[in-house]
C-alpha cells in the first residue's frame, strides 16, 4: 500500500509510464509471452515500443498490439489505443475518438485511462468521464 506522503510520485510515476512498466522489459520475453496469447504481455510490449524502451520507438507497432491487448480485455491498453489515437500516435489524431476511448476505459475502472483523462482536460463529474 503507498501511503499519503509517496502517494502524489506514484501518480505521476503512473501518470507517465502506466502500470505496465512495473513488469519485465525484456522485450524478446513479452514477444513470446504475446505470440502466446498473454494480452498483459502483449500490452507490456506496447508500452515499451510506445516509449522506446527495451526496444525502438515503434508507434503503429504499439497501437498493433495495444489493440490486440485492448481486445482482449485488458483496458489500461484500451486506454493507450485512446490516448495514440488522441494524439495521432501511430494513426491520424481523432480528438472525439481518442477521447471517448479513454473515457470508456476510465468507467470501466482502468486507474491509468481515468488520470489520462484528467491530464488531458477531459470533463469529468466526480472523478469519472462526464
Amino acid at each position: 500500500m503507498i501511503n499519503r506522503f509517496l502517494a502524489p510520485a506514484a501518480l505521476a510515476l503512473i501518470a507517465f509510464t502506466g502500470p505496465a512498466a512495473a513488469q519485465t522489459e525484456d522485450a524478446q520475453l513479452l514477444e513470446r509471452k504475446c505470440a502466446a496469447g498473454a494480452m498483459m504481455s502483449c500490452a507490456n510490449l506496447a508500452v515499451l515500443y510506445k516509449n522506446g524502451r527495451s526496444a525502438k520507438r515503434d508507434p503503429v507497432r504499439a497501437l498493433t498490439l495495444f489493440l490486440r491487448s485492448c481486445e482482449g480485455g485488458i483496458d489500461f491498453a484500451c486506454g493507450n489505443v485512446g490516448e495514440m489515437t488522441y494524439l495521432g500516435l501511430g494513426i491520424r489524431a481523432n480528438a472525439t475518438q481518442g477521447e471517448s476511448i479513454i473515457k470508456g476505459a476510465c468507467r470501466r475502472g482502468d486507474a491509468w485511462s481515468c488520470e489520462t483523462a484528467r491530464r488531458h482536460g477531459f470533463k469529468m463529474l466526480k472523478g469519472k468521464p462526464a
